[in-house]
C-alpha cells in the first residue's frame, strides 16, 4: 500500500523541498528494516487522510546516501519534517499510529510559524493533537 507517498531520491529531494508550500514529511527508510515495513501501511494511510495538508514522501537511505548523510540520519525509520526548505523536527523509530498522526497534525498546525523563524519551531509536541 503506497497511498499518496512520493518516492524521492538524491536528485528529486531538493527540488521537492523548493517547490512545495505545504509541510513536507520525509520518511527515511531501508528495505531491510522490519520497523520500516511495519509502519509503511500506517504512513500510507495517513498520507491519504492528510493529503490536502501535507506532502508525504519517503527516501531509501541505502540508495540515497547523500541526503541521508546531509541530515545526519543514523537510524530508520526517521520521519523528518520540513517547512520552506528547512528541517523543523523529526521522529525516530516506530511510534503508535495515533501519536504519529497527532504529531503530523501538530506540525501542520504550527507550520506557518517556520516562515518567520530562522530556527526550529519551539512548542510542545505532545503527540495528542
Amino acid at each position: 500500500m503506497e497511498g499518496k507517498v512520493k518516492e524521492l531520491d538524491d536528485a528529486s529531494f531538493d527540488e521537492t523541498l523548493k517547490t512545495t508550500d505545504k509541510l513536507i514529511i520525509v520518511e527515511f527508510y531501508t528495505t531491510t528494516c522490519p520497523n520500516c515495513r511495519a509502519i509503511a501501511p500506517i504512513y500510507a494511510e495517513l498520507s491519504e487522510e492528510l493529503e490536502n495538508e501535507a506532502v508525504f514522501t519517503k527516501l531509501n537511505t541505502e540508495q540515497n546516501m547523500n541526503v541521508a548523510a546531509r541530515y545526519g540520519i543514523m537510524g530508520v525509520p526517521t520521519f523528518k519534517f520540513f517547512c520552506k526548505e528547512k528541517p523543523i523536527g523529526e521522529v525516530v523509530g516506530t511510534i503508535p499510529t495515533t501519536m504519529l498522526r497527532n504529531t503530523i497534525k501538530d506540525y501542520i498546525r504550527h507550520r506557518l510559524e517556520c516562515a518567520t523563524k530562522s530556527t526550529r519551531l519551539v512548542y510542545e509536541m505532545d503527540g495528542y493533537g
